[in-house]
């Protein structure tokens, strides 16, 4: 009986399941690296957000105190907050009023999403600081 060359089915299977293996963990390692591509871009663009919501803030004519919030395009939310800063001996002693300024952005799944936040300050006249709290 004369064999033939060639390889045999059971060659044939091993070498399959090892490229299949193989094939597994190479989708694995390019789908994680796509998410955290992902990730890194939303991360970067919640940075620029924030930097653009305290840049705008910051060379506004007056400040108004509260919170604000809204919607980008992309799906990001966000929230701007203007409180006084300082105690109210603070508020006495200095020449002027301090805010605290900070942009929050939100986005990803309720659940798991993520959170960027930028604070600031921001020095604003006395006649439009926080309001003293007379007798």
């Amino acid at each position: 009986m004369r064999r033939e060359g060639g390889f045999t089915l059971l060659e044939v299977l091993v070498a399959l399941t090892i490229l299949a293996v193989a094939l597994t963990t190479l989708f694995a390692i390019f789908g994680h690296s796509l998410s955290r591509a992902r990730e890194a871009q939303s991360r970067m663009e919640a940075r620029a957000l924030a930097e653009s919501l305290l840049a705008q803030a910051e060379t506004a004519p007056t400040v108004a105190f509260g919170e604000t919030s809204g919607r980008v395009p992309s799906g990001m939310e966000w929230q701007f907050d203007v409180r006084p800063y300082g105690d109210d001996g603070d508020t006495q002693a200095w020449p002027a009023a301090a805010a605290q300024m900070t942009a929050t952005v939100r986005w990803g799944d309720r659940g798991s999403g993520q959170t960027f936040a930028l604070t600031t300050l921001r020095l604003v006249p006395k006649e439009n600081g926080p309001k003293e709290h007379g007798p």
